[in-house]
């Protein structure tokens, strides 16, 4: 008897690779057959670089920051050149390759979960304790924020010192916790505030105001209920805190001029909306409890207009 071998092709599909590669970075190497080189991307992307950066995270909470954005940025990079290496490694290997013990399919889903098992756990590590992102939906930090914007808070800001006069800070709605909103800091414990004809007061000494050219707003031109939001646009200074804010005019000019005087409780503190006219806040809820605070919002990582705003918020 004769015993005829039968040489099955199993080419190596680069489009395939490149989904593999993007699923898990590494992945579309195993699928070529090039299994260290896989594991390095994986284990560079999903494991070394966040713990490398994650050791260099000390010293100042604004470092820290920064490292966790490079960690990420570096770690897309790695991704990025895994996925068109993978491609050109699929595109270049013989079309007569022999399928390996680790070409299988429960393999990939395995490794897949191995995989994005440490960089998940990774990630939710920094999500509950140094950053966590937000998308802001409405206009009542305008200009300063804009609606749909996307900004990182900062979990570490508060670990050791309160919020302070002048903070932009993300914090659980006190009405109905399974809402965030950010607000300014205009007054902390211990403060007085109120409002008179329109101008804010804390400890009874009225916070300065210098207008600005409406030209500050040319990139940032918003709408709300579909009607252009109209006003005037002021730098505000509080302490030794400045930043902008927005007096919006008819139709949208909701707040009332005055405000009684308060004494701001102990472990507390008064939040504004930078678009005083139209916002939902202390004025309202008054003021939230320390226990409540997220963190402090400092980076713009999805502007949606001007993207001349990324990076750090400026006020």
């Amino acid at each position: 008897m004769i015993e005829e071998t039968v040489n099955i092709k199993h080419r190596r599909l680069p489009w395939l690779a490149v989904v593999l590669s993007w699923i898990m970075a590494g992945l579309g190497h195993i699928y070529c057959g090039r299994f260290v080189k896989g594991l390095i991307f994986t284990f560079l992307v999903c494991i070394f670089i966040p713990m490398f950066f994650g050791a260099l995270s000390v010293g100042p909470s604004s470092v820290r920051i920064m490292v966790i954005i490079l960690s990420l940025l570096i770690s897309l990079v790695v991704w990025l050149a895994a996925i068109i290496d993978s491609w050109h490694t699929a595109k270049h290997t013989s079309a007569s390759y022999t399928l390996k013990d680790y070409n299988r399919w429960y393999v990939y889903v395995l490794m897949v979960l191995m995989g994005t098992g440490g960089s998940t756990q990774i990630a939710f590590n920094i999500r509950m304790t140094l950053l966590e992102a937000f998308r802001v939906p409405t206009a009542s930090n305008y200009p300063t924020i804009v609606p749909n914007d996307r900004l990182l808070a900062n979990k570490l800001a508060y670990r050791h010192n309160d919020p302070k006069r002048g903070d932009l800070i993300v914090f659980l709605n006190p009405e109905d916790r399974r809402q965030n909103f950010i607000k300014r800091v205009v007054a902390v414990a211990a403060d007085t505030f109120e409002i008179k004809d329109g101008q804010l007061y804390v400890n009874d000494e009225q916070l300065q105001r210098q207008k600005l050219p409406q030209s500050t707003l040319d990139n940032i031109k918003v709408e709300v209920s579909g009607e252009p939001l109209e006003g005037d646009v002021f730098e505000e200074t509080n302490c030794d805190a400045q930043y902008k804010i927005f007096l919006a005019g008819p139709p949208h000019s909701q707040a009332s001029s005055n405000f009684a005087k308060i004494t701001v409780p102990e472990h507390h503190c008064f939040v504004l909306g930078d678009n005083r006219n139209l916002s939902y806040d202390s004025r309202q809820f008054g003021p939230i409890p320390l226990a409540t605070v997220i963190g402090r919002a400092d980076y713009l990582y999805w502007p949606v207009q001007d993207w001349s705003r990324f990076g750090r918020i400026k006020n």
